[in-house]
């Protein structure tokens, strides 16, 4: 069983690659080609055929099932707010953190066997 520091170790390293990979799509965006860079990176995602792009839970609501191996997509999740003390000035300082949305696509998914 993987520690906190070793899930935490992995989601920063998405993190990092999810970066990576909106990294140009942020200068699209500020050029008006795209709304948000979720949008950019949805259509890079259908570019390779992924066209259905749902949570693992979405999925298995609509009765499909992973393919065993898959690995997700991602997206950036709506952000959330959080507070930061700055420890200079003591001020409290509100900030955006965007977390990970991993998800699979329609290229990725089976029907569901019945059990």
């Amino acid at each position: 069983m993987k520690t906190k520091e070793e899930k935490q170790a992995k989601i920063n390293v998405k993190r990092q690659e999810l970066k990576g990979l909106s990294m140009p799509i942020r200068l699209l965006v500020k050029e008006g080609r795209f709304e948000t860079v979720n949008e950019g990176l949805k259509e890079i995602y259908a570019e390779e055929g992924h066209t259905i792009l749902k949570s693992l839970r979405q999925w298995n609501n609509d009765g499909k099932s992973v393919r065993k191996g898959e690995k997700a997509l991602m997206l950036w999740g709506s952000p959330r707010k959080f507070e930061v003390v700055n420890e200079d000035t003591a001020e409290i300082d509100e900030m955006d953190y965007y977390p990970i949305c991993f998800v699979f696509s329609n290229l990725q998914v089976t029907e569901r066997s019945e059990q």
